[in-house]
């Protein structure tokens, strides 16, 4: 009779054990389960991070054309104003060597005249662009 509470020791060990497995079962069933979940998330916030960049990089390119068209464009207008001085410039000396000339000829009369006459007169309206 000392050997009756061998059976319900095994009993009690027995469901012990299968309550340890399925403890232990459903913890690494749980552990695998949230890593899954886990990598899934960082797939998401990789592929969200990718997206964000190929945006960002787009945006950049367009930023980048846009620079270098008002840069040309700066460019452009440089070089005309450039050009634009220089004739100017040309116009301004052309003009200021036909002076003595002009007054000259207004002075070449009998009577020397003290203002602006006729040919003094259509150099200035020639300075200031208009026809003779």
């Amino acid at each position: 009779m000392p050997l009756n509470w061998i059976k319900p020791l095994a009993r009690v060990l027995l469901v012990a054990a299968a309550v340890l497995a399925v403890y232990f079962g459903g913890r690494h069933d749980g552990q695998r389960l949230a890593a899954a979940e886990a990598e899934k998330q960082m797939a998401v916030m990789h592929a969200a991070a990718l997206a964000v960049e190929q945006d960002y990089a787009a945006k950049l390119a367009d930023a980048a054309a846009e620079k270098q068209k008002w840069y040309d464009f700066a460019q452009k207008q440089s070089v005309d104003l450039a050009a634009a001085l220089q004739q100017l410039d040309a116009a301004e000396a052309a003009n200021k060597k036909e002076i003595p000339n002009a007054i000259k000829q207004d002075n070449a009369g009998a009577v020397p005249y003290g203002g602006l006459g006729d040919n003094s007169l259509r150099l200035y309206r020639k300075s200031l662009g208009y026809s003779d």
